[in-house]
């Protein structure tokens, strides 16, 4: 099995199979509690991307094929289904991309090196780990990681075809259900290709903003990162 590489902040690293793997954690000490009010209007801002093609297309994940994923519930938080249900959903309508669920696993993100295979043919794992079990997690350096990985696409060009979100169960299971709305769909973010911004108006800032909702420079990059750009499927 390959070994999972040492988990460093937004770097792009190589993995076996000729795999990119982007892997951003949300660092726990730069957090700002800001609930966002959903009657106020969302905040102008940046938006940047993880990986961009030499003609600045960012990669996303096929937008003509549905992204599977499973889940660990082993660790989750009370209201987790709801939670990643809704999460997704709202990464759905802001970029139409298509999630699809495939039921659950008890695969852990250190026995899966991101090449072998997940249940049921899913692309993306989501699971919930003890505080402890993590380094980042234990050393109180993030709650939560994402780590997509670039493959090659059906015309040539590269697209996400694996990925891996990594929440802590111990912060997670006191947090509130509005930080950790945010704290999620912060990750899913990168997952479908958003890097951090120094911006902190904006769901992706750098320092982990816990707003509720992704912002209007959010949304744009969400935007450009599936069909909603315009049509990519040959």
């Amino acid at each position: 099995m390959p070994s999972t590489p040492r988990r460093r902040r937004s770097r792009i690293r190589f993995a076996a199979l000729l795999l990119v793997a982007v892997e951003i954690p949300l660092f726990a000490g730069l957090l700002v509690a800001q609930v966002a009010d959903p009657t106020r209007a969302r905040a102008a801002g940046d938006h940047a991307f993880l990986v961009q093609a030499a003609d600045g297309t960012p990669v996303t994940w096929d937008p003509c094929s549905p992204v599977g994923y499973v889940v660990d519930w082993t660790d989750a938080p009370d209201g987790a289904l709801a939670l990643v249900t809704d999460a997704v959903a709202t990464v759905e309508e802001a970029t139409g991309l298509t999630f699809t669920a495939l039921g659950s696993t008890q695969l852990s993100p250190d026995q899966d090196g991101a090449t072998d295979p997940l249940p049921g043919g899913a692309e993306v794992l989501v699971s919930w780990v003890p505080t402890a079990q993590d380094e980042l997690f234990a050393a109180g350096e993030a709650i939560g990681w994402a780590r997509p990985m670039v493959v090659g696409g059906r015309s040539g060009g590269q697209v996400y075809g694996r990925g891996q979100i990594v929440l802590d169960a111990g912060w997670f299971a006191d947090a509130s259900p509005t930080r950790a709305r945010g704290v999620l769909l912060h990750e899913l973010g990168h997952l479908v290709g958003l890097d951090h911004v120094e911006d902190p108006s904006q769901l992706m800032d750098a320092g982990g903003s816990l707003g509720r909702e992704y912002q209007q420079g959010d949304l744009e990059g969400l935007a450009r990162l599936g069909p909603l750009a315009g049509p990519r499927c040959s």
